[in-house]
């Protein structure tokens, strides 16, 4: 992998994405969106329909795996991503249960090896609360079925991943709370961060200075 990838995580509702755009803008570089609302069995995840959560989430794996297939990985630029595919598997094992759990983390632990690990990960802290309030704030009709519940076990998920030690790149925590309040000197401590880890090209770092 000679590029430079940046991944932007945090529970629903946190500004991931509102994140990821600024920055890519900023830096001028590669963004890549998660793509959600073409999955054709997203009503009935969010409806908590058992039959439609396993093939919700194979989907969303098979989508992941496309946007960071090794082909995007193969020129020397900067990759921002509004996802980590560990995510994948966070929500599997908040929807999933028994045998296709354990199918889904086969499957899912074969997709993973294809794709690189990030070189830094930026995460978007708020509890579960605070997600309930701007999931609902955002009126999405399919996210009228998210429950506090739910949002909470998510929040465990995510919590479990940075600190089970298994993330082995360098971890950026900004509030949810500043980023909604002081957006732009938010971006500008990311910004800082990524100058620290030598994850911006020379002629960005000069394009910031000027």
């Amino acid at each position: 992998m000679t590029n430079k990838y940046i991944c932007i995580e945090g529970n629903l509702g946190a500004g991931k994405t509102t994140l990821a755009k600024k920055l890519a803008q900023t830096l001028e570089v590669k963004l890549i969106l998660e793509s959600f609302l073409n999955n054709p069995f997203l009503k009935g995840l969010y409806e908590n329909k058992e039959e439609n959560k396993f093939p919700a989430e194979t989907f969303f794996l098979m989508e992941r795996l496309e946007q960071l297939s090794p082909k995007v990985f193969h020129s020397n630029e900067l990759i921002i991503s509004d996802y980590l595919i560990d995510k994948t598997s966070l929500f599997a094992k908040t929807n999933l249960k028994d045998h296709e759990l354990l199918l889904f983390q086969r499957i899912f632990n074969t997709v993973k090896a294809q794709i690189p690990n990030p070189n830094a990960l930026i995460f978007i802290e708020q509890t579960p609360e605070e997600a309930m309030k701007h999931v609902m704030s955002r009126g999405r009709k399919l996210e009228a079925y998210v429950t506090l519940d739910y949002l909470t076990h998510i929040h465990e998920q995510y919590e479990n991943l940075i600190h089970s030690g298994d993330i082995s790149y360098p971890i950026f925590k900004v509030k949810a709370t500043d980023l909604r309040s002081n957006f732009n000197d938010s971006i500008n401590q990311i910004i800082d961060f990524l100058l620290k880890e030598r994850l911006l090209l020379a002629k960005t770092q000069a394009k910031l200075s000027l």
